[in-house]
């Protein structure tokens, strides 16, 4: 015996749909499983909605991915406070690492493409810039700068390659102590 759905318009959800609703029931998706798997069928089978209410609200994927770069790291700099170059730097790291190790699929995919870097994004890398500058005496190339963000994306990707990796930010953070700190001609940080 085949049930068959019924024929007509779903029934309504008992709740509103609406972008951030939406928004927060994809980031969990794709934190934990990937961009690739949220699709606006699973988005819609969670929120008891269609598909095409679910598109009506966020666009089509790259818009709805643009979003949860944006949601996902929004803010990450709103604690830091105005400190030594060092220090701050320290801190913007800090920050951004926790941010990155909860997002690390949301930041695979702005690494593959940069046009879903958010202003918060941006921001981050401008203030760690300017203290990569005043720390390395201009850091005329940004030599300071790209090893800082390489050592912090591949120590994400390194700790959430696998739900078994024992790496924290206790582990990252000795790592970024001892290059700030070689890099202001300080042996503390």
């Amino acid at each position: 015996m085949t049930t068959s759905s019924p024929v007509g318009r779903p029934a309504k959800s008992t709740q509103r749909l609406s972008k951030p609703i939406i928004l927060e029931t994809a980031l969990p998706i794709v934190q934990k499983q990937g961009a690739d798997a949220l699709s606006f069928r699973l988005l819609a089978e969670k929120l008891k909605a269609t598909p095409m209410a679910v598109t009506y609200h966020t666009g089509n994927k790259r818009q709805l991915l643009a979003d949860l770069v944006r949601l996902a790291f929004k803010d990450t700099l709103s604690d830091i406070a105005d400190r030594s170059p060092t220090q701050k730097a320290h801190g913007i790291l800090l920050a951004y690492c926790q941010r990155a190790l909860l997002n690390a699929n949301l930041l695979r995919v702005v690494l593959e493409d940069v046009s879903f870097m958010s202003e918060d994004l941006i921001r981050i890398t401008d203030e760690l810039q300017a203290c990569t500058q005043q720390i390395d005496n201009g850091d005329a190339d940004n030599v300071l700068l790209y090893l800082l963000i390489d050592y912090t994306h591949g120590f994400v990707f390194s700790a959430t390659n696998s739900e078994s990796n024992p790496l924290t930010i206790k582990d990252y953070l000795p790592g970024i102590e001892w290059i700030l700190a070689r890099a202001a001609g300080d042996a503390d940080v």
